[in-house]
């Protein structure tokens, strides 16, 4: 840490402050022992033998103990309880004695406690040393070294409003200072930080009221579709090793989402987990500390309600999809809602037709609402099962697994590294790429802009 003063500059500093209040004090007794006459209205000072003011008039009158300022140490008039020229309460003489002496004892006792914090700083323990710091700023203030450290311990730990509130008071303080301009410039900088925080609360409130205003209707046209039990062909033998074999599987009958989770349900859930902390339907195994915000939640993207939620990791989805009474489907699931039961290549046939889903590959077009492309749903009536986003499927994933998977109701692998992701995303250079068979395996700690979810149940 950079201290503005060593001990040494300290003691003479001091020892300088002691002996001008010697002098200011003698001055003090000298006058009150002058026997020398005081305008009582402008309060000039007069030799004994003057009897009226030269500047207005004024009776001239005895300058007895003449009160003193407690703020710029001049004399006031008899009977006066304030100073005519700051308003600072007047003083008699001893009583400016012990005011400064106070004051000393004040500033000795400050010093301390900023080489207490100094230390404390110096060894890391923030907590310590503000504490310290704030005892010598109420004690006595008026000490650039206290004032600069302590703007830069607030900068520190992240308050950069107090941080600037001191480095004023430093430039204040020390207005010949040579680092002056270097100070001005951190003060710059955290004047930018705190513009940009108010900017995102700002935003965020804007959210909230569109979020909360479009939730019902979201939750309304969000609904879900039954698919009956029986079997459906899962797999296809002419692509890629994970796709093969293709292979009748048989499903007991469920419900899923007829479109991919929005920012506005999401909201809704990340609304629950702030206001009750409660975890109880997170997954046992997910990383701590998960608040299950997205990242870069700041973004702009999630200011849309209709929009499918991204930068999810594969906890976030099963924790959403828990909360709300669900969880999230097998890849047996997610294929058959988005096949159906003929083997079709793509939700919509099978004849690829970029007009028909959201993708652009490297050049990707704008995100879109769920449910944008009416022509692209599936047999069920599921959106987007092809573009849009690749979605997280409840399986561990494995390359090999459809060469051991069970006949009915397969789950996946017991354990894995990576997660199963289904139905790629607006970034797929090749309709390859979005075939109700394609798979993807991704680390479930991870979560990226081209994947979201739907649930089942």
């Amino acid at each position: 840490m950079i201290y503005r003063r060593t001990f040494r500059i300290k003691l003479i500093l001091l020892l300088c402050l002691m002996l001008s209040t010697t002098i200011a004090i003698a001055e003090v007794n000298q006058q009150n022992n002058d026997t020398g006459i005081n305008c009582p209205t402008c309060g000039t000072h007069y030799a004994n033998d003057v009897k009226f003011c030269g500047k207005d008039g004024s009776a001239l009158i005895s300058a007895e103990k003449l009160p003193i300022c407690s703020v710029c140490k001049k004399s006031g008039l008899p009977g006066e309880e304030f100073c005519r020229e700051d308003g600072g309460r007047l003083l008699t003489a001893e009583e400016a004695i012990a005011d400064e002496q106070r004051l000393l004892q004040e500033r000795e006792s400050a010093l301390k406690y900023l080489k207490s914090g100094n230390t404390f700083s110096d060894q890391k323990e923030y907590g310590k040393a503000l504490g310290e710091y704030k005892k010598a700023v109420d004690l006595y203030p008026d000490i650039p070294e206290l004032q600069f450290n302590i703007a830069l311990l607030y900068g520190k730990i992240g308050s950069p409003e107090k941080a600037i509130e001191h480095f004023r008071n430093y430039c204040i303080l020390q207005p010949e200072a040579e680092d002056r301009d270097k100070v001005l410039v951190k003060m710059s900088v955290l004047q930018s930080i705190v513009d940009r925080k108010d900017k995102l609360v700002k935003s965020q409130e804007n959210r909230d009221t569109v979020m909360k205003s479009a939730l019902p209707r979201v939750k309304e046209k969000c609904d879900m579709v039954f698919i009956p039990r029986g079997p459906f062909v899962m797999g296809i033998d002419d692509i890629k090793i994970e796709q093969r074999p293709s292979h009748e599987v048989y499903l007991d009958a469920y419900y899923i989402d007829r479109y991919e989770v929005t920012n506005a349900q999401y909201f809704e859930f990340l609304e629950y987990i702030k206001s009750t902390s409660d975890h109880s339907k997170c997954h046992r195994d997910e990383p701590k500390g998960k608040d299950h915000f997205p990242s870069s939640w700041t973004n702009d993207y999630f200011n849309n309600p209709e929009f499918p939620v991204i930068r999810v990791d594969w906890y976030d989805a099963f924790a959403y999809a828990k909360w709300a009474g669900k969880r999230l489907p097998t890849e047996a699931e997610w294929e058959k809602a988005a096949r159906g039961t003929d083997e079709r290549k793509w939700p919509w046939g099978n004849t690829w037709a970029p007009e028909k889903c959201n993708v652009g590959g490297s050049q990707p077009g704008d995100p879109k609402p769920v449910g944008s492309y009416e022509e692209g749903k599936s047999p069920y009536g599921c959106y987007d099962m092809a573009g849009s986003v690749g979605e997280w499927c409840s399986d561990w994933a494995d390359v090999l697994y459809y060469t051991i998977s069970p006949k009915k109701n397969p789950k996946g692998p017991e354990k894995g590294v990576k997660k199963s992701v289904r139905g790629g995303s607006r970034y797929a250079t090749v309709g390859l790429m979005l075939r109700t068979t394609a798979r993807k395996a991704m680390d479930p700690r991870l979560g990226n802009k081209g994947v979201g979810f739907r649930c089942v149940k």
